[in-house]
């Protein structure tokens, strides 16, 4: 089956990376152990080296003091190194050859300035020329030079026959009275002792550093853990209280729909006492005042009793009252709202408003405004209902302004009068029950309502109501 890369990039995405299953601690156990090793190597080897060289240059210039000393008398007054005569020559050899520098030096040459050798334990070498080197140049400027070499110079050939690597020592010959150089004195010390030593420093050097490294890894190791534990504790600290808020948020969650559920069958069942309570009353006393004042009027035709304009003052009362009853019994009911949808249910508020006061509204209504719950739409109906009465109320001759607008899963309702406006902070005090039923009806739906107002600026009443019972604007 082939893979679409949409399929291997979500693959990769899940599947973890394999050093993602290790632990933060053992992450830093295995890092802090190859920075550890790795700097252990560094140290031990700089710290050999280092050593090596440093007994190398005791063990040369304790030699170079030796034969200097030696060398002082043969070399004494001369101005220039030449061949020697026999007595020179035979003294020379029994210094290095038979003398106690023979365990100690096992070759010895003297250089003169223009590199030939005029004088060399080894015989053979008596009179030739060799290019000069580096080490030579130096020590003929009159700098002390030394290494451990592998024997692979031109002049070194009857060295390797016999040894590995030898000290070599360069030193500057000087002149007594003027201290000028005329020469370089070259021998070559045995290895044996200073390799010996040299490897005894070393492997001490190596075991303070392979121990220091060890304790160290160890004291890390130790804090690691502590604070790892630490953070296993807090980790499990965390994980119970997110655990106890998670908890704590679905029971919130629940109550909150509960609540909610609760706002809808209130809304609905406060509609259905309103529809009860309008036919009770149209139905009861409108139906009483209708007979009572037919009755009225036929007793007055018989009787012809009482000053006629006190009949037709009562006629009137009469009137009124029926009149007054049928209204309020016509506008506690919202007869046929299940029916409609959310944009013609606010539209039939806005035309009952009009059709009632007689006055004209600017509506601006969102027409695709459809499915919406039956408690939003009644809530909607009576909020647009009390805020179109209050603006004919308290501003006439101000048309109100009525927009509505769907916002995501809410609705959107605005109200604007440019009327006197008063101060919203005294609204509450001052017994508007109508703005306290408004935020009421609209905080049970989990919806929200505000109200702006200043004396002078007109007023404006902003709702805001989930169109479903699942969603609100508190979410």
């Amino acid at each position: 089956m082939i893979q679409t890369p949409a399929q291997s990039a979500t693959e990769a995405v899940a599947s973890p990376k394999p050093f993602d299953r290790v632990s933060f601690s053992r992450q830093f156990h295995l890092g802090a152990l190859v920075w550890l090793v790795v700097a252990m190597l560094v140290s031990g080897l700089w710290l050999g080296r280092q050593i090596k060289q440093s007994s190398v240059n005791r063990a040369a210039a304790i030699a170079a003091v030796y034969v200097e000393s030696v060398l002082i008398t043969q070399l004494h007054n001369r101005t220039h190194l030449a061949q020697f005569d026999a007595q020179t020559h035979a003294e020379l050899d029994r210094v290095f050859l038979r003398g106690p520098l023979q365990r100690k030096v096992v070759r010895f040459k003297l250089w003169n300035a223009e590199g030939s050798i005029v004088y060399s334990s080894d015989h053979a070498q008596i009179g030739r020329s060799f290019p000069v080197d580096d080490m030579l140049a130096e020590a003929l400027a009159g700098e002390l030079q030394s290494r451990v070499s592998d024997l692979s110079d031109h002049d070194n050939e009857p060295e390797r026959e016999q040894w590995s690597h030898l000290l070599e020592v360069y030193v500057p010959l000087r002149a007594t009275p003027s201290g000028a150089v005329i020469g370089v004195a070259e021998f070559y010390h045995s290895m044996e002792n200073l390799d010996k030593d040299i490897r005894q420093a070393q492997q001490r050097s190596w075991a303070l550093v392979v121990i220091t490294t060890i304790a160290l890894y160890l004291a890390l190791l130790g804090m690691v853990r502590r604070a790892n534990n630490t953070i296993v504790d807090q980790r499990q600290d965390l994980r119970e209280q997110l655990q106890q808020l998670r908890a704590s948020l679905a029971e919130n969650r629940n109550m909150r729909l509960q609540l909610r559920e609760a706002g809808e069958q209130t809304t609905a069942l406060n509609e259905k006492a309103l529809h009860r309570l309008a036919a009770d009353l149209h139905d009861g006393p409108a139906q009483e005042l209708s007979f009572a004042l037919l009755r009225f009027d036929d007793l007055v035709e018989v009787c012809g009793c009482g000053p006629p304009g006190d009949l037709e003052s009562l006629r009137l009362a009469l009137r009124r009252a029926l009149e007054e009853l049928r209204g309020i019994a016509s506008g506690i009911g919202i007869p046929g709202i299940a029916d409609l949808s959310l944009a013609a249910t606010l539209r039939r508020a806005v035309l009952d408003f009009e059709h009632r006061t007689k006055s004209a509204v600017e509506a601006e209504i969102d027409n695709t405004l459809e499915a919406a719950s039956i408690a939003t739409k009644i809530t909607a109906y009576r909020v647009l209902q009390e805020s179109l009465n209050n603006a004919w109320l308290h501003a006439p001759g101000n048309p109100p302004r009525v927009t509505v607008r769907a916002s995501g899963s809410e609705v959107g309702i605005e109200v604007f009068d440019a009327g006197p406006g008063f101060d919203t902070a005294q609204a509450d005090t001052n017994g508007r029950l109508g703005i306290s039923f408004m935020r009421e009806r609209v905080r049970l739906l989990g919806g929200s309502f505000a109200l702006e107002s200043a004396p002078g600026q007109g007023t404006r009443v902003l709702v805001r109501l989930p169109l479903s019972p699942d969603l609100s604007a508190h979410d």
